[in-house]
């Protein structure tokens, strides 16, 4: 089921139209007429309008000149505010005896004049180059010749407001450049001892000294690139140097080693008496001898003497072989004794060499740490010489902004100087009645035909407006309960979501329709009584209130 109201139908809107017409055209008859009878005593209102114009000085421009075209509308705002105060307008309501009505209900003098001045429209006129030559003023009042009396004592007090106004005005431009002329002054003096400060606080960080500061920085850059080649060359022959002890260090290693071996190779050449000659001999003799005394011990008995004088023989082999190896100790000490010294002077002749190169790497050391020494020191010059850098563009923009400001303060004082020489040539002028003056150009007219004319209209319609409005929300108001009620084939489909399939039209017997007939008409005759009675009761209402004449 759907709770949300049906959108209506333009159909749907005609059809409220036509069941509440009669509450559309009464209320719109009713406020209709109540307006149009109300508007019988609106207040025809009259418009007199005078023109002023300003007369240039009597002595030439040239010694004097005009402030017309600066100060003109500034000078009828403030004779305005003279001319147009509630006292001074409160003096021409009792001059004039204006508005006896509201004089008469009681309302106080100050209200008259605030409604008076309402009336007053006071507007410059223009001419060439969009420059003012005068202004015109403009009264509204119920009676053409009182509109016109009181516009003419209106422009005779701008005439007279204008003089002692213009030298009140003088006197006044006067001081008051004249206490500006002295804020310029110790605004400059300010401004040029701000100037020296900074350029005090900023010796060597000036715009001016930024070449020679640059050139100093290249310079220590140049010197750095320098000390770093140097650093590297002295790391290159450390490396060197350092590549050569390892090498050397090497060699020792393999000095030590081979020496060790060789004397091993010498010893065990030394001790080899099976590469002798005689060795060879020898153990040629032992292996006869055992042959022989292998043979003989299988011919005879151990006790044989063939026997046993091979065993002597073989003994003496043996005792022989012996004494040869005995006889190699002494020459295997003599090579491992030779091989030795050869060993540590090679080992010694290296090792010195190592030192001289390890000496040599010290003193490359000591030469790096000096570079390193040398690279700081130049890298904290070009640190503060970056840093005098880096400030000069803030002490530039400091000494511009101060250099406009002065320029613009210099500016600014020379013309208030020239302003200050003016005005003293304007209050001379003033004082011998040579300066601007305001002369009536038109003066006042007798307005033949009403201004209001057109407001009667515009608020008819207004109350034909009004009256239509208040039908409309009279019908919406009879018309909301029908929201809350299926009324129509569409509620019924919307609001159940259902189809509908047939719709039965309400039957009403005679009495029943008659009975209807009858309390429309009894409505209809009772919105027109209602109707009747607003009328008049409105219309009062509105002359009572004045509500036209007070929005008018």
């Amino acid at each position: 089921m759907n709770l949300a109201f049906r959108k209506r139908t333009p159909a749907d809107i005609v059809g409220i139209l036509k069941r509440r017409a009669w509450l559309l055209v009464l209320p719109t008859i009713a406020v209709t007429l109540a307006v149009a009878i109300s508007l019988r005593d609106f207040p025809e209102e009259f418009r007199s309008t005078t023109f002023l114009t300003l007369t240039p000085p009597s002595i030439s421009e040239k010694v004097a000149p005009s402030l017309t075209d600066e100060n003109l509308a500034n000078r009828l705002q403030a004779i305005g505010s003279t001319v147009l105060s509630r006292s001074s307008l409160s003096e021409l309501v009792e001059e004039f005896n204006l508005y006896p009505r509201d004089t008469a209900s009681g309302m106080p003098v100050g209200d008259i004049a605030e409604k008076m001045r309402g009336k007053i429209t006071v507007e410059p006129e223009r001419g060439e180059a969009e420059r003012v030559v005068g202004f015109r003023i403009s009264y509204e009042y119920s009676d053409a010749a009182t509109a016109q009396k009181v516009t003419a004592a209106l422009a005779n007090r701008y005439i007279a407001s204008q003089a002692t106004a213009s030298q009140e005005s003088a006197e006044m431009t006067k001081e008051f450049i004249d206490t500006q002329l002295a804020q310029a002054k110790s605004s400059l003096d300010a401004l040029e001892q701000q100037r020296l400060q900074i350029m005090a606080n900023n010796v060597e960080a000036l715009p001016e000294s930024a070449q020679g500061l640059i050139a100093q920085l290249q310079g220590l850059r140049q010197r750095e690139q320098t000390i770093y080649k140097e650093k590297e060359t002295l790391m290159v022959e450390r490396g060197r140097m350092l590549e050569n002890i390892r090498a050397l260090n090497s060699q020792i290693r393999l000095v030590e080693n081979f020496g060790q071996k060789e004397t091993q190779d010498a010893v065990a050449q030394a001790t080899r008496i099976e590469d002798t000659p005689a060795y060879a001999e020898l153990i040629k003799r032992r292996t006869e001898v055992s042959a022989k005394l292998e043979n003989l011990k299988k011919q005879f008995r151990e006790r044989h003497p063939d026997v046993i004088q091979a065993e002597i023989e073989l003994t003496k082999v043996n005792d022989e072989i012996e004494k040869l190896a005995r006889t190699t100790d002494s020459r295997v000490m003599q090579v491992n004794d030779a091989a030795a010294r050869r060993a540590e002077l090679q080992k010694s002749s290296l090792e010195i060499e190592r030192d001289k190169a390890e000496g040599q790497v010290k003193q490359i050391d000591v030469q790096m740490q000096l570079k390193d020494a040398e690279i700081s020191q130049n890298s904290g010059q070009i640190a503060q010489l970056e840093s005098k850098i880096n400030l000069i563009p803030n002490v530039k923009v400091a000494l511009e902004g101060v250099n406009n400001q002065y320029t613009s303060a210099k500016a600014n004082y020379d013309e208030l100087l020239r302003k200050f020489n003016t005005a003293q040539q304007q209050v001379q002028r003033e004082s011998n009645d040579q300066g601007e003056s305001i002369q009536i150009v038109d003066a006042a007219n007798l307005p033949e035909t009403p201004e209001n004319a057109s407001k009667k209209t515009f608020f008819l319609f207004g109350g034909l407006g009004a009256g239509l409005l208040l039908g409309l929300g009279l019908a919406a108001f009879y018309e909301l309960p029908r929201l809350f009620k299926i009324n129509s084939v569409a509620d019924a489909e919307y609001y159940t979501g259902l189809p509908v399939w047939a719709a039965i039209p309400p039957l009403l017997t005679e009495n029943e329709m008659l009975k209807n007939r009858r309390r429309a008409w009894l409505l209809r005759a009772g919105g027109v009584a209602a109707a009747a009675i607003a009328v008049p009761v409105l219309s009062v209402a509105l002359s009572v209130t004045r509500l036209f004449e007070r929005l008018g």
